[in-house]
This record gives C-alpha cells, structure tokens and sequence, in this order.
C-alpha cells in the first residue's frame, strides 16, 4: 500500500512538473513567419520589401525584439526598418518587422545568401539582470539576374464616384512581383443597373494610365467614357496580363451631381463696391481737374510770350 501510494505521487509530480514545463514553453514562445526570404529576379540597382511577423504565443509582457544581420556579402543590402532593436508590447501575438533589401548598381550576377536572427529579450527581476526568451532565423536567398521577369498580383479594384457627364473611371492597385515596370494588358468591364440584372454597357479598356516599378505596390487607371443618369451602379471589373483573368471584382459606385465651379468674372464698374466706385470716380475728377489747370497754364504762358 505504501508502495503504491509513493509511485501515486511519483506520477503526480512528474505531471505537475510537465505542466510546470509546458506553461514556460507556452511563456517563452516565439516564432517567426514566414521564415525565409527568397527572390530569384533581381537586377541591379532594384529593392523590395518583406514583411516578417514576430509571433508569440502568450504575451503577457512586454519585449524587445533584438535584431542581427549575420556577416555575408549581403549584409549591407539589408535594411531593418523597424530598428535593430524595437518593442514587442504587451497584448500583441503578431508584431510586423519590415525588411528592405536594396541591390547595389554595381552588384554581380549571382545567387546570394544571408541570415538575420531575432531574440526577444526581456528585463529580470533584478536590477540588470536579462532574460533572453527563443529566438528565430530568418533564412536570405537572393538571385540577381539579367533576365527581365514580368508579374503582377492584383489587391484592390475600386471605381470612385462619378460626376455626370465625366468617364467611368476603375482604379487597380497592384502588386509587382517582377523585376520590370509593369501593368494590366486590359480592363473589362461590365456596366449594370441596382439590382445587377440589366447590363447598360460591356466594353474593354486598353489605354491603361500609369506603371508600377519593379517588386512596388502602386496604382494604374483606366476611364470608359460613358453618359449614365444619376443614381447608383454595379460594375463586373476583370484585369488582364495578357490573355490571363488575374483579377475580378463586383464593385458598386454612384453617378452624382457635377460639382459647381465658381466662374470667374471680369471686374467691371457695375460690379464693384460703391467704396471703390467712388474712389476711383474722385481719382478721374482729379485728374480732369489738372488737365484743365495745365492746358490754361500753357495758353496763357504762349499768349505771353506772343506779346
């Protein structure tokens, strides 16, 4: 019996010391996502931003996330725009860590590789004392090419208000994945009424306005010119690369009231205040006056000089 009751707490101290363990693990939990970083069409001179999530599974307090770029011949292509030190707050499971890479002009065709490592650190209890928590590794493999690679994701496509009168006017933004300018091949779109039921208008839109530059995020536009009533409208936007869909999109927009622009008008008498009226009527009167005084003057000296 009493064998048996020293393994019964045996067990439950092993188990107690497993979950005592487990919740420090939970405590001390940090990742990072994604972990790497790969790009195979750089060129020379071009740069790009990554976005890397500091992850923690309990954060009950708050850290600093402590940053090194290991030594390679990459490393001073890297910029932290966070900070090489910044703060993981309280409350927060995901804090952002931007990443910019920056390939020199000069840089060498080539595969390139390079590591930054994170640690979340904290202060101790006693004064001075440092807690370093896990850290992570974020794995750099970088390609720098003279091949011309040309992608792009669509993110958002929107249509703004439309005055009356003025062109249907689709806004894409854009993701360039590539390491040339870039932007859609054509803009169909698919014009109809409040209850999507009845298409006014179905039309291609190949003039497309803007670029977007290399591994950037930017915006194009394409206009349809088209007279609609006032009131509201639904739109079937489709983005093209080439004769690929890459984006769809069911977008609602209003057509509204011209706004009213102020005409400008040429000042005339009429239009002036009786202040300036008067003023300038008074300057007119003076003048005359001298005029008169002046012309008398001069007769009366050549009268005096003909005697």
């Amino acid at each position: 019996m009493r064998k048996k009751s020293k393994y019964i707490i045996l067990i439950l101290l092993i188990v107690l010391w497993g979950i005592f363990c487990c919740l420090n693990i939970v405590k001390a939990g940090f990742g990072i996502t994604p972990p790497d970083i790969v790009n195979e069409y750089l060129s020379p001179g071009t740069s790009f931003e990554k976005t890397i999530y500091l992850v923690r599974g309990n954060p009950d307090e708050e850290l600093t996330a402590e940053v090194t770029i290991e030594d390679s011949p990459i490393k001073d292509w890297i910029t932290i725009e966070n900070g090489m030190m910044f703060p993981l707050p309280k409350g927060e499971k995901k804090v952002p860590m931007k990443v910019k890479i920056t390939v020199p002009e000069d840089a060498a065709y080539g595969r390139y590789k390079g590591k930054i490592q994170v640690r979340a650190i904290s202060s101790g209890t006693n004064e001075g004392q440092v807690t370093t928590l896990l850290g992570g590794m974020v794995d750099i493999d970088l390609t720098v090419t003279e091949k011309v690679f040309s992608d792009f994701r669509v993110k958002t496509i929107s249509i703004p208000n439309v005055e009356k009168g003025n062109p249907v006017v689709v806004i894409v933004n854009l993701e360039n994945l590539g390491n040339a300018r870039t932007r859609p091949s054509k803009i169909h779109l698919e014009i109809y009424d409040l209850s999507h039921r009845k298409i006014l208008r179905s039309a291609d839109i190949f003039e497309i306005k803007g670029w977007v530059e290399a591994f950037q995020t930017g915006q194009v536009k394409g206009e349809l010119p088209i007279v609609l009533d006032l009131g509201e409208y639904w739109a079937d936007v489709s983005v093209y690369k080439g004769g690929e869909q890459v984006g769809f999109a069911k977008v609602h927009f209003r057509v509204i009231p011209p706004k009213e622009r102020a005409v400008v008008q040429k000042p005339s008498f009429l239009t002036l205040s009786p202040l300036t009226a008067g003023l300038i009527l008074v300057v007119v009167l003076v003048l005359i006056v001298l005029f008169i005084v002046f012309s008398k003057r001069k007769r009366s000296q050549m009268k005096e000089k003909a005697e």
